[in-house]
């Protein structure tokens, strides 16, 4: 994922993918360790968020879950494949590979939080103005930002969309009369999983800026430890990793089909330490 401004303290090195086109370029030195991919450690990290979006979006093909969630889930793996894209190649195209789904997934989450009325069919007058409206804002997105290529635009986009889905998820555990008809252990339940992604995010992003501020002393450590130590040092790629992209949508999910279908048949457990829902009745969306 790119949430980052372009960092002008290291000297790009062109390989297999030519000069770099992309708006961004990050901390991790170019085609250091190998001729076809720029960014080895930024690269493949984002198997972490690939492998997060498969595993979120098979458990909930298993629990018959609604097919939004598990749109939810392929579009996440999108992000980790445009991300891959990338940092891989540093080309413009593959930038817009991985931030313009960044913008498709954080819409789409404030979609599902918004579209609470009971049922998951797209017949009712508020799912077709929200769907539309999602679309609408999705298309000019995506020709402004083709236009205007400036990252800090993305930026405040992305974190705007951000901060709208935590308002929204406090709104409908603490305020909405229909959010408090949702049993207060799993409201709790609900506010841990965000908030625990939330906090993975917060963490995070802090070390990608410390990669980002100390930038030339992180070069010099990471080219005297050589590889694969100096994976270790790259805190872009521990934002892949533990971005908590998963918990957060893990919460949105429970909040959504507790909202929308009868909070009863629904539950949270865990497998290989991951949360999923589980449906305790069977039937098929």
């Amino acid at each position: 994922m790119s949430v980052a401004m372009l960092n002008s303290t290291v000297v790009p090195r062109v390989g297999f993918h030519g000069a770099i086109t992309a708006t961004i370029d990050w901390c991790e030195m170019n085609y250091q360790f190998n001729y076809y991919i720029a960014e080895m450690a930024n690269t493949f990290s984002n198997l972490f968020t690939i492998g997060f979006a498969v595993y979120g979006g098979i458990l909930s093909t298993k629990e018959s879950l609604p097919a939004r969630f598990i749109l939810g889930f392929m579009g996440i793996g999108l992000i980790g494949l445009g991300s891959f894209w990338f940092h891989a190649t540093l080309l413009f195209q593959a930038q817009l590979a991985d931030e313009l789904p960044m913008i498709y997934v954080t819409s789409t989450a404030l979609w599902l939080l918004f579209d609470n009325e009971t049922g998951f069919t797209l017949r009712s007058t508020r799912t077709r103005l929200l769907t539309l409206a999602a679309v609408v804002f999705n298309m000019l997105f995506t020709w402004s930002y083709y236009i205007y290529r400036n990252p800090v635009y993305h930026q405040v986009v992305f974190g705007t969309l951000l901060f709208s889905i935590v308002g929204r998820i406090y709104y409908l555990l603490n305020r909405s009369p229909r959010g408090k008809r949702v049993p207060e252990d799993k409201r709790r339940t609900i506010s841990k999983l965000f908030s625990l992604g939330v906090a993975q995010f917060t963490f995070a992003f802090i070390l990608w800026n410390l990669d980002n501020i100390y930038c030339d002393t992180l070069t010099e450590w990471k080219v005297s430890l050589g590889w694969p130590l100096a994976f270790l040092l790259e805190g872009h790629s521990w934002w892949h990793v533990a971005s908590g992209t998963y918990f957060k949508f893990i919460g949105i999910q429970y909040l959504a089909l507790c909202l929308k279908d009868d909070h009863r048949n629904f539950t949270v457990e865990y497998k290989m330490g991951l949360p999923y829902v589980r449906r305790l009745d069977k039937r098929t969306q």
